[in-house]
């Protein structure tokens, strides 16, 4: 039964296919038969098929991955993405961190000013560091984009994780303040109790004398 299924549903979608094929295969001067129909559909899903490979030229990897799969150069058009302006670090941080729960409010528009200018300094103080390491060891220390977007995830999880902290402290606090509390109404009902009892006490201690 789902054999059967999924033919009839091939079906359908080939004979849409063809539906919308047939006027483009006739303004080409060729017969509306199937094979013409699927390979003109074929070459303008080729034509308009586009794919974007992002990696990372760091480490041995890159280098097999182009001697494997030549057409990576022969046949891609390859940009390389140069070291991000402080513009681009300040919106990417801003926009990241923004989306923490907690920080989205306007309210603390400061605090996210101040975590985006100290991931910039991070990112800015690592990338001078490895050119100093490239001229005093003669070797590189890859600082990427990826890197900074790593950074700002590592940000998110001591973010949330400190918020968690907090929240348990805040709780622990108040089951404590609640248990005083509660304590010292209890203390405050005996001493009462107490007060009532002092004139039964006193007499029950005459008339043990």
């Amino acid at each position: 039964k789902q054999w059967y299924q999924r033919r009839v549903a091939i079906t359908a979608g080939l004979d849409n296919i063809y539906t919308a094929m047939k006027p483009v295969v006739l303004d080409l001067g060729q017969q509306p038969t199937k094979t013409n129909l699927f390979g003109a559909y074929t070459k303008r899903v080729k034509n308009n098929t586009h794919t974007v490979i992002c990696m990372s030229p760091i480490g041995e990897v890159f280098r097999a991955r182009l001697r494997m799969f030549p057409a990576l150069i022969n046949c891609c058009t390859i940009d390389w993405f140069s070291e991000w302006p402080d513009e681009a670090l300040q919106s990417v941080a801003k926009t990241f961190l923004s989306e923490i729960p907690g920080l989205e409010d306007g309210q603390v528009e400061g605090i996210i000013d101040g975590l985006v200018n100290t991931c910039v300094v991070i990112h800015q103080t690592v990338t001078n560091a490895s050119k100093q390491y490239l001229i005093e060891q003669a070797r590189y220390s890859y600082v990427t984009p990826t890197s900074y977007l790593e950074l700002l995830g590592i940000f998110s999880k001591l973010i949330n994780l400190k918020k968690e902290e907090l929240e348990a402290a805040r709780k622990r606090t108040k089951t404590g303040l609640t248990k005083l509390l509660n304590t010292q109404d209890d203390v405050a009902k005996m001493q009462a109790e107490l007060e009532t009892m002092k004139p039964m006490l006193e007499e029950a201690t005459k008339d043990t004398e």
